[in-house]
C-alpha cells in the first residue's frame, strides 16, 4: 500500500501530537531603546508523559548568533528548572529545559534577544516571530503582545502582522495585540514594526525605506488593513480659504482706516473746553489724577494759584525730581465753576494760603479706613470734584465713554490671551496636519496648512488690535479728530518735558496736554495727586475665566476630533499618531515565509 507524502505528513503529524498538546501561547515582547528585546512567554502545556526535556526553538533570523540570546530564567509549574542555550543540526537556537512532567506543564521562559530593530532612513524597524511554524501540534489559544518604547508615544507606527491563518490585531496603548484561536500546526505568527526612528540608539543601520518595503510587501501580499492611518483634513477646502478670507477682511480695514480724513497736526487747542471733556473724547477714560492736575494748571494759568517748584540739585533737566512742589493761592475769584471750588476746598482748606502737596499725602497715607477718608478735607473735596466732573460729562453726552478704553482693553487682553491658548492649539493641531500630510507625500497640502498659519495670524492680531481704536459718537466725530489732531501734535513735541509752573508760558496746550496724560513732567512734579485719587484696578478674572473656558472647549474639539470624544483617549486608545496603521498579510512575507522557522517540543 502507498501513501502520498501529504498522508505520510499527516500521520507523522498526527502521532506527534498524541505526545503532547498546547493549551494556550502567551509571548510578551519589549522593544529596548538600544533595539534589543526583552521576551517573556508563558507556554501551558500538557503532556502524556515525562520526557528527558523540552525545548523552544527560536529561528536563525531573530538571533544571528547564539551570544545574541541571553537566558534569564526557564520555570516549570512554577519552578526555577535547570536550562542551556544550544544550536540545533539546522542552525536554529534552542532553549531547553531538563525537567518536565507527565500531564500538566507550565513553562515560562525569559530571555534576551540583542540588536534587534534595525535604523532605516525613515523608522525603526523590528521583525519578530511570536510563534513558529515548527510547532508540531496546534495551539488551543495564541496572544501576543509587542510593546514599542515611550519614546515613540505620539509618533507615527506601522505594523503587519503574517500569518497563514488570520487572526485579531488592535493598538493598545505603545503596544501591538494579537490573538489567535486553533492555530493550526505548522503555522507561523510573525509581525513587523515600524516605530520613530529617534526612539532607537543603534549603529545597526540600513540605507533604504522601512515604509516603502512595508508597503510593496502588502501590496505583493494582498494585506488586510486593521487599522487604517486618519485622512488628514484638506488645508486647501477648510484652513487655507478661511484664512485668505482673514487677510483680507484685515486688508480691507487698514485700507478703509487709512483712507480716513484726518485733519492736520495742530499744537494749538481748537477750542476752549473741559478738560474732562477732552480726556474722555480723546482717550475713551478719565483719570481723575489727570484731570486734577489740569484744572490746577489752568488755575495757575489764570493767576488765581502759584506753585513753587523744589528740585534736586545736579540733575539734567530731562531728569528733574521733585523734592516739593508747593501750592500758594494768590487770590480766590467768585465765579468759580464747582469743579475748581472743590480744587479750592480740598488745596486750601479754612483759609490756609499754602499747600504743600507732599505733606498732604503723607497726611492722606495715614488714613486706613473708609470713614476716616470721608471725613478728611481731601477725601471730601475729591468726592465733591469726581461728582462736579461727572456732571460735566454728563452735560457733554460723554459719560457713557470714559470707561470704554478700559473694557476695550481688557477685550484685547482676552482676546490675546485666548489668541495666544488658540495659536498654541493650531500650532499643535497644525504640526499633527504637517506631519501627516508628508507622511502622505501630500506636499501641496503642507503648502496650504503652512500659508494658512502664516495669513491667519498677523490679519487676526490687527483685527484685534483694532478694538483698541476710541469709540465716538458719530455728532462729535468732527470734534475728535480736531482734538485728535492736537494730541498727534503734543505728541510728536517736547511739551512731556516743561514742569506745572510753565503753565504760564504755554497756557491752555500745557493744561490739555495733562489732561490727555502726555505732559510727563507735570506728572512727576505733581506725582502727590496720584494719592489723592488712588483706585484699585480690578483684576481681570472675567478674562481668565473665559480664556479657561476658551481653553477647555477648544481642546475638548480637538479631541472630538482626534478620539471621537472631547475627553481625550480612553484607556484602550492608541499611544501612538492618528496617521499610523496595521495590516494581516495571510500570504506571507516579512521574511517569515519559508526558511527556518522556530517552534519545539520534547524529547
Amino acid at each position: 500500500m502507498r501513501f502520498s507524502p501529504l498522508a505520510l505528513f499527516l500521520i507523522l503529524i498526527a502521532s506527534a501530537a498524541s505526545s503532547f498538546s498546547i493549551d494556550s501561547y502567551f509571548t510578551h515582547a519589549a522593544v529596548q531603546d538600544d533595539g534589543s528585546l526583552e521576551v517573556n512567554e508563558s507556554i501551558n502545556f500538557t503532556l502524556e508523559q515525562a520526557y528527558n526535556e523540552g525545548f523552544r526553538t527560536i529561528r536563525i533570523a531573530d538571533f544571528g548568533s547564539l551570544d545574541n540570546i541571553v537566558v534569564h530564567f526557564v520555570k516549570v509549574n512554577g519552578e526555577g528548572v535547570p536550562f542551556a542555550k544550544q544550536l540545533n543540526d539546522e542552525g536554529q537556537a534552542e532553549i531547553v529545559w531538563k525537567k518536565t512532567y507527565g500531564g500538566k506543564n507550565d513553562v515560562e521562559l525569559g530571555y534576551a534577544l540583542k540588536d534587534r530593530a534595525q535604523l532605516y532612513n525613515d523608522f525603526a524597524k523590528v521583525c519578530f516571530e511570536h510563534y513558529g511554524a515548527g510547532w508540531s501540534v496546534p495551539a488551543g489559544k495564541f496572544a501576543s503582545v509587542m510593546s514599542l518604547p515611550e519614546a515613540a508615544r505620539g509618533k507615527d507606527m506601522h505594523f503587519e502582522v503574517y500569518s497563514s491563518k488570520e487572526g485579531t490585531a488592535q493598538i493598545d496603548d505603545l503596544s501591538v495585540v494579537i490573538g489567535m484561536n486553533d492555530v493550526p500546526p505548522g503555522n507561523y505568527i510573525g509581525g513587523c514594526y515600524l516605530y520613530d526612528r529617534g526612539a532607537l540608539h543603534t549603529a545597526n543601520a540600513v540605507n533604504a525605506s522601512a515604509l516603502a518595503i512595508l508597503n510593496d510587501e502588502r501590496e505583493a501580499y494582498g494585506s488586510k488593513m486593521l487599522i487604517e492611518p486618519e485622512k488628514t483634513p484638506s488645508s486647501i477646502y477648510c484652513c487655507l480659504p478661511a484664512a485668505v478670507l482673514s487677510a483680507i477682511l484685515a486688508a480691507f480695514m487698514f485700507v478703509k482706516d487709512r483712507r480716513k480724513p484726518k485733519y492736520p497736526e495742530n499744537i494749538l487747542p481748537p477750542d476752549k473746553e473741559e478738560p474732562a471733556f477732552v480726556s474722555v473724547l480723546v482717550r475713551n477714560k478719565m483719570p481723575l489724577a489727570d484731570i486734577l492736575a489740569a484744572t490746577i494748571l489752568m488755575l495757575i494759568n489764570r493767576g488765581c494759584v502759584d506753585i513753587v517748584e523744589l528740585e534736586k540739585k545736579g540733575e539734567t533737566a530731562a531728569e528733574v525730581k521733585r523734592e516739593h512742589t508747593i501750592l500758594l493761592l494768590k487770590n480766590r475769584p467768585e465765579d468759580l465753576k464747582p469743579h475748581e471750588k472743590a480744587v479750592f476746598d480740598m488745596l486750601f482748606p479754612q483759609g490756609k494760603r499754602e499747600a504743600d502737596l507732599d505733606a498732604m499725602a503723607a497726611e492722606y497715607d495715614k488714613i486706613k479706613d473708609k470713614a476716616g477718608a470721608k471725613e478728611s478735607a481731601v477725601g471730601g473735596a475729591i468726592e465733591s470734584f469726581s461728582a462736579t466732573v461727572a456732571n460735566i460729562l454728563s452735560e457733554k453726552k460723554v459719560a457713557d465713554l470714559k470707561d470704554t478704553a478700559d473694557t476695550n482693553n481688557a477685550a484685547v487682553i482676552g482676546m490675546f490671551m485666548m489668541g495666544f491658548i488658540g495659536s498654541c492649539i493650531m500650532l499643535f493641531i497644525g504640526i499633527e496636519f504637517l506631519t501627516g500630510y508628508l507622511a502622505e507625500g501630500n506636499t501641496v497640502e503642507a503648502a496650504g496648512i503652512a500659508a494658512a498659519v502664516i495669513l491667519v495670524l498677523p490679519s487676526a492680531a490687527y483685527l484685534v488690535l483694532r478694538n483698541r481704536r476710541v469709540t465716538v459718537h458719530e455728532d462729535l466725530r468732527d470734534e475728535y479728530e480736531k482734538w485728535d489732531a492736537f494730541a498727534r501734535a503734543v505728541k510728536a513735541s517736547r511739551l512731556k518735558e516743561y514742569p506745572p509752573s510753565s503753565a504760564v508760558i504755554w497756557g491752555g496746550i500745557l493744561v490739555y496736554a495733562s489732561a490727555l496724560g502726555m505732559a510727563d513732567k507735570v506728572k512727576r512734579h505733581m506725582s502727590e495727586l496720584d494719592a489723592f485719587t488712588t483706585k484699585r484696578m480690578q483684576s481681570l478674572d472675567s478674562v481668565g475665566i473665559a480664556s479657561r473656558r476658551y481653553y477647555t472647549s477648544a481642546w475638548g474639539v480637538y479631541n472630538l476630533k482626534k478620539y471621537g470624544n472631547r475627553s481625550g483617549p480612553e484607556s484602550r486608545s492608541g499611544g501612538f499618531s492618528s496617521h499610523s496603521s496595521g495590516g494581516w498579510s495571510s500570504g506571507g512575507g516579512g521574511g517569515f515565509s519559508g526558511g527556518s522557522s522556530g517552534g519545539g517540543g520534547f524529547r
